[in-house]
């Protein structure tokens, strides 16, 4: 036990070195690709992060191989003397159940939360035990398929054979599959977030979508603004006047008191509200409760008459006169955010003045109209004589971006954005981004690359021993040779087209739940991954087999009594 022991944790603590010297190096790659999103210089990293990388190494160890090193003790020295040693069955619970706790307690380590760490674990065993389950039927279906293959040329023979060694082995093929599926499964999805769902949300929006935002358009700006662009562009929304303003009271309490805990760190109580007033319900905009300004009776206020709706509410210079509170329109999204519903009072700031309004109706908006939204709209008489300006949206042609030029030059306030250039630098970003995850997803392919070293150099005497015995049969290097790669490239396969399936599965979820968008089917993926991982994993393997292939028959028979 003492050997053994000082034996595995020697190299642990080598592992944990190398280990150390690969994650300053990968820090400095990573730095290297997002150099240009980080606001200032790193510092050099401390001993914190290498202390946390050995204790991880040492505790996966002891986890993992703890386990199995106490069962020495039950190997009977006779048979090993006799060389009738039998591989002897770990205790799977005991492994499982150790394995777990340890996993567990790293997991609490980085997060910090025992009930989250929990969940994980939980959360993650389920997931697996699923994953496991389908990937036994993937992987049993597959090898039922490659049996049938009956054709007498060498090709066939060598994959059938493949096909019964991989099945032999099919608990550690198993979980091999898991580890490079998983792999394969989120690069696809990185593939897919970087370019194919921003690109299919693009796709979907309507013709002539705006493209050009134009905010802070004075009002003595408006009608020669609207004149300019008006003959010029394809579509263009209505010019909405916008007055700012701040939440400073909800029924009569402090905004952070009056709504649910989870809801006072809310963006829209920490800053001042883009407000705006409209008679008629904007386009893009449903009522999903309560009644439009128009649909209700308006009056008993200060300053207007009853049903007089040309007048408004009334003035904001009598904003201190006030004695009902004024009806406004709220974003359904919000008032569920906030704990808010029909009736519920609010009262802005809104320069030095302050006007308490109370919710009439909800709307539902649509965020990827790229029209101009607002989260509150008043009625007409209430913001107009405060301080504002206005906003619009427009589609411009590609012929006409000598327009832009021309508003910059004759209204030098006015701010122009680019829906198009953000677009392409929100691009640019997740390229960089994805490029920084890739290559510790590229860290995982290794880890799983030396997982299948460590099984195949595990089962070296069986597979050395059948190597021999298709060499005393008659197969020679050549079929020998094919017969490993066989046995590789159908690992890599279904690892594939497991990996294919887990990625469509994800990113329907992610249209559908996340998006709004209609799921589409890619066919690529069910293509290139299952081909993909066929010839990266049966390359990897085929190499790592070279030493058996030259191996004397008789030295191979005699390495399975060695076991």
């Amino acid at each position: 036990m003492t050997i053994f022991t000082l034996q595995l944790l020697g190299l642990a603590l080598v592992a944990a070195v190398i280990g150390a010297l690969l994650g300053l190096l990968g820090q400095a790659v990573l730095i290297w690709l997002l150099v240009s999103f980080l606001p200032m210089t790193l510092p050099p990293p401390g001993l914190m992060p290498l202390g946390l990388g050995v204790f991880t190494a040492l505790a996966v160890l002891v986890g993992f191989a703890g386990p199995t090193l106490l069962r020495i003790k039950q190997v009977s020295a006779l048979k090993v003397l006799r060389r009738e040693l039998d591989p002897l069955p770990p205790s799977a619970w005991l492994v499982v159940g150790v394995a777990s706790v340890v996993f567990g307690g790293l997991l609490w380590l980085y997060s910090g939360s025992l009930p989250l760490a929990i969940g994980l674990l939980i959360g993650g065993a389920l997931l697996l035990g699923v994953l496991w389950m389908i990937s036994a039927l993937l992987l049993s279906g597959l090898l039922r398929v490659v049996q049938r293959f009956y054709g007498r040329n060498e090709w066939s023979q060598a994959l059938r054979l493949g096909g019964r060694q991989l099945a032999r082995r099919r608990q550690a093929g198993l979980g091999q599959l898991l580890a490079f599926s998983v792999t394969f499964f989120a690069m696809a999805m990185i593939v897919l977030v970087r370019g194919d769902l921003l690109s299919t949300w693009q796709d979907q929006l309507p013709e002539n979508t705006p493209n050009y935002f134009a905010i802070n358009i004075q009002p003595s700006e408006r009608d020669p603004f609207e004149a300019a662009i008006s003959p010029r562009v394809e579509t263009q929304s209505t010019l909405y006047p916008m007055v700012r303003g701040r939440v400073i009271a909800i029924n009569d309490q402090p905004p952070r008191d009056a709504v649910p805990p989870d809801a006072r760190g809310d963006n829209s109580l920490r800053r001042e509200l883009n407000l705006t007033w409209q008679s008629e319900l904007p386009e893009g905009n449903q009522v999903v409760a309560g009644e439009w300004f128009t649909s209700i009776q308006l009056g008993s206020n200060v300053g207007t008459e009853q049903g007089d709706e040309s007048q408004g509410w009334m003035s904001a210079v009598d904003a201190t006169q006030q004695v009902a509170p004024v009806p406004i329109s709220m974003e359904d999204g919000l008032a569920e955010r906030l704990g808010l519903s029909i009736g519920d009072e609010m009262t802005f700031s809104v320069g030095s003045d302050e006007i308490t309004t109370q919710i009439t109706s909800l709307r539902s908006l649509n965020w990827d109209s790229f029209q101009p939204n607002f989260f509150v709209i008043f009625p007409p008489g209430v913001l107009e004589q405060f301080g504002h300006s206005y906003i619009t949206a427009f589609h411009l042609p590609a012929a006409e971006q000598g327009l832009i030029r021309e508003l910059i030059t004759d209204f030098p306030g006015v701010s122009l954005l680019n829906v198009d250039a953000i677009l392409g630098q929100v691009r640019d970003v997740l390229a960089q981004v994805t490029r920084a995850v890739e290559l510790v997803l590229a860290l995982v392919l290794l880890a799983g690359i030396s997982v299948l070293y460590a099984a195949l150099t595990a089962s070296l005497p069986v597979r050395a021993h059948e190597s021999g015995l298709l060499r005393v049969f008659g197969a020679g290097s050549r079929m020998i040779s094919r017969v490993q790669g066989a046995e590789y490239a159908l690992l890599g396969f279904a690892s594939g087209l497991m990996g294919a399936m887990l990625a469509e599965l994800t990113s329907a979820v992610l249209y559908i739940y996340l998006l709004d968008l209609t799921p589409r089917l890619h066919l690529g993926l069910w293509v290139l991954l299952p081909i993909g991982g066929a010839l990266l994993i049966g390359i990897i393997g085929h190499a790592l087999s070279r030493g058996l292939r030259r191996q004397a028959p008789a030295a191979s028979l005699g390495l399975l009594g060695e076991a």
